[in-house]
């Protein structure tokens, strides 16, 4: 071991050190750029958004395009960070967009439109909500999400293999000719 490390040393030049060094650095610097402006990969916890992510374990790939609720529609999964939690990111699914009207329900029931009450999601905000009502801490409990805090739409889970897919949006708009 020691024979070969000095041989290394023996043929190694400054300016070989150097041009591998500004590579290493070069390499770093662009997996940060990427990471940070174009798609991040994060651990799923909790159980608000089962069955469509599990509770743990799944590694889901996030766009980073969407940041500020851009281009985000009604059905898309997307990542946060969370307005009552710090450090926290939240998932879920956005219910309402800007103007639309949604059914004020209890925080953590499973009576959908029970309280036959209706809000506007206000201008710059969504309205998120879980998929496993009775587990979300959505905007059920805090309210309209502002679009600031959203931080990308989850477009894929990559982890585990067997059970690689696309993130695929639930909420489909209904046809009202096709339904006459």
């Amino acid at each position: 071991m020691s024979a070969a490390f000095r041989q290394l040393l023996r043929t190694i030049t400054p300016s070989a050190v150097l041009r591998y060094t500004l590579d290493s650095v070069g390499i770093c610097c662009a997996v940060t750029l990427f990471w940070e402006h174009f798609y991040t990969i994060q651990q799923s916890e909790g159980p608000s958004m089962y069955p469509t992510l599990n509770v743990r374990g799944d590694w889901l790939l996030t766009s980073r395009r969407y940041e500020h609720g851009k281009d985000i529609r009604v059905g898309d999964v997307v990542r946060y960070h969370h307005p009552s939690f710090l450090g926290v990111n939240g998932a879920k699914r956005v219910l309402g967009l800007p103007g639309d009207f949604v059914c004020k329900d209890p925080a953590f029931s499973t009576d959908v439109g029970a309280e036959n009450e209706m809000i506007q999601v206000p201008e710059g905000h969504v309205f998120v909500v879980g998929d496993n009502l009775p587990w979300s801490r959505d905007s059920r409990n805090y309210g309209p999400l502002p679009m600031g805090l959203i931080n990308g739409k989850i477009v894929a889970r990559v982890w585990p293999p067997s059970k690689m897919q696309w993130v695929q949006n639930s909420l489909e708009p209904v046809d009202i000719q096709e339904s006459a």
